[in-house]
């Protein structure tokens, strides 16, 4: 007699498919399994921590600590789920006082790896070696060995290929986590930590004890010096730290590292407290360098409520957030974080030149000049005959063949058809529309030229041409300046130091994360170069963190064009005007910005006699 079908669909996983489910929720990337096994290191009282990565952590991931160590049961024990040093019971999840307390990170690591584990725990006399693939054990003997934990991991994900397809470039890996390494470095001063990938040491920490120092190490003396200390204190906790000057910014939010209890940690709370206590000194789209830390008991926040405890809650957010805008606000209005003269302003004063070889010098103004007719001769020719191929001609910007953008920005498609529409005869230069765009008539109506995506586009043709026989215009420095950079900045800029040179800057290695700049380009200020020059590395970096891939060659060249030309608000001479008109006229592609934005747009005399019911 057969069983009768059973109704039952829901059954207990097996220990192995557990472990790697798991890992799916804590090990998504190799930075994924740098951050727990330094974060155990770290509550192992490690006083020394060493990272060692081959191909950007997806073969090979060892961390080497001095700390406490375990002992053969514990290290046997420590590979099964929820087996954890660090609570006892559910109470203990209210008040956590070290970095990692789940009990999951080495089971999850190992079911989805190969594992070699060495440790010896302090008095002990021999060391363990444990083995371990794909989370089952193959090997466990003693073995000589000193003090501490050593873990390596290989072949990550190597039974999961479809985690291990989403694994981005070695380089993209190395980045995050250098990232995480470096902001450790910092929320622990008085560890020594080391990152090696392959033979080359990409980051290393001095154990001083003062967070000033780690941050100089991580994020370049450059920035380090222009750093003004913060602090303020409740009886529940305590706010510590470093802010810029309002002179020193990014254009993103990638240099702002925030600390709860020494985690690193992700809160809307914080970013916004430190945004109203900016407010009304910065520029819009500009943000501050800032390494806050913040301590307080435990018993006041929560930080469970992200799988991989990149995000904590707290019990009184406004209570955190007037702390923390407090103590970056008292700095600011007290002026420890005033810029000093030496530093330069982001935006220059003055316009940029439009010239590579000077500015140019305002002629002498002529009766009736605001209506004078600009010599469009050769303009119109042009322009003619680059109407039909304005798409096709720009690689940077559309696909051949498909007419769409190649970025995945959202910008709209330049509207060529209306600028053919109107003719371009007779064009009078009529001035500035505040500060932004250009408006000019002509016979046929009325054209309006965006002057930043016209001098950007300007810029970019200019620096796709040069070549070796034809370099780009360059003002070498009588005195070179010294840019020290962050360990992940250091990285895309040696990759891309031929495009940066094709831009117009010229730079050297000058030792560890150290670059010497020998030249800029001619068509900006001298004093304003290593400003746009740092902007510009800092959106590479973005870039190549957000798109997981070592930014491409030619973005260099369109993120230079971009930072080095006018500003939207910079206003223009009228042979200014004139000289970036002609400019724009000698361009394969005068129709649409590198990103794909119009430059020209255009209301025919037949739109305005409708809007106004002329026709």
């Amino acid at each position: 007699m057969q069983d009768p079908i059973s109704n039952n669909r829901i059954a207990l996983l097996d220990e192995h498919t557990a472990n790697r489910i798991a890992a799916g929720e804590v090990i998504e990337r190799p930075a994924s399994v740098v951050k727990e096994l330094v974060e155990n290191s770290i509550d192992s009282g490690a006083t020394m921590i060493s990272v060692s990565l081959e191909e950007g952590g997806k073969e090979l991931i060892k961390v080497t600590d001095n700390g406490r160590g375990m002992s053969r049961e514990d290290a046997v024990l420590a590979l099964q789920r929820h087996a954890t040093s660090k609570i006892r019971d559910a109470e203990d999840l209210g008040a956590i006082s070290t970095l990692g307390f789940r009990g999951e990170a080495l089971p999850s690591i190992a079911s989805v790896s190969v594992v070699e584990l060495l440790t010896k725990f302090e008095n002990s006399p021999d060391a363990t070696k444990l083995e371990v693939e794909a989370g089952t054990i193959t090997n466990l003997e003693t073995v000589g060995a000193g003090q501490g934990t050593s873990i390596s991991v290989r072949k990550l994900f190597f039974n999961t290929p479809a985690r291990l397809k989403f694994l981005k470039t070695a380089q993209t890996e190395l980045n995050h986590i250098t990232e995480l390494v470096g902001r450790f470095a910092m929320a622990y001063p008085s560890i020594h930590f080391r990152l090696t990938h392959g033979s080359r040491e990409t980051l290393t920490s001095s154990a001083t004890g003062k967070a000033i120092n780690s941050i100089t190490q991580v994020l370049g003396k450059d920035i380090a010096k222009q750093l003004a200390p913060i602090s303020f204190e409740t009886p529940a906790m305590r706010v510590s730290g470093y802010v810029s000057n309002p002179a020193l910014t990014r254009i993103n939010r990638s240099s702002q590292v925030f600390f709860v209890n020494g985690r690193p940690v992700r809160s809307r709370t914080m970013t916004h407290a430190v945004d109203q206590a900016y407010r009304g000194l910065l520029q819009h789209g500009r943000y501050p360098v800032v390494v806050i830390f913040v301590e307080v008991n435990p018993e006041l926040v929560d930080v469970n409520v992200h799988p991989s405890k990149a995000e904590v809650k707290f019990s009184s957010e406004n209570e955190i957030h007037s702390a923390i805008h407090r103590a970056v606000n008292s700095t600011l209005m007290s002026g420890a974080a005033a810029p000093t003269i030496t530093d330069t302003p982001h935006r220059p004063s003055t316009p940029l030149r439009l010239t590579p070889d000077s500015p140019v010098q305002p002629a002498p103004q002529q009766a009736g000049l605001p209506g004078a007719d600009m010599d469009v001769a050769a303009f119109q020719e042009a322009l003619a005959q680059r109407r039909a191929q304005a798409i096709d001609s720009d690689p940077f910007v559309w696909e051949r063949g498909a007419g769409v953008p190649v970025e995945d920005s959202p910008v709209p498609e330049a509207d060529t058809d209306a600028v053919r529409t109107v003719g371009l005869s007779g064009i009078k230069i009529i001035g500035q529309a505040h500060n932004t765009y250009i408006i000019a008539q002509c016979d046929d109506g009325v054209l309006l030229i965006d002057q930043h995506v016209a001098h950007e586009r300007v810029l970019l043709d200019r620096m796709l041409e040069a070549k070796e026989d034809n370099p780009p215009a360059i003002q070498g420095l009588v005195i070179p300046v010294t840019l020290s950079l962050s360990a992940k900045e250091s990285a895309i800029v040696e990759k891309r130091l031929e495009q940066l040179k094709q831009s117009g800057f010229h730079l050297e290695p000058f030792g560890t994360n150290t670059y010497v700049i020998r030249g800029v380009p001619a068509s900006i200020k001298t004093g304003d170069a290593e400003a746009v020059l740092r902007d510009m590395i800092s959106e590479l970096v973005d870039i190549s963190m957000t798109k997981h891939i070592l930014v491409r060659a030619d973005q260099v060249l369109i993120t230079a064009s971009c930072k080095m030309a006018v500003k939207a608000g910079d206003p223009l001479s009228r042979e200014e005007i004139e000289q970036l008109i002609s400019d724009l006229l000698k361009c394969k592609n005068p129709f649409t910005c590198p990103h794909g934005r119009p430059i020209i747009i255009s209301l025919s005399n037949w739109e305005l006699d409708r809007k106004f019911r002329r026709a």
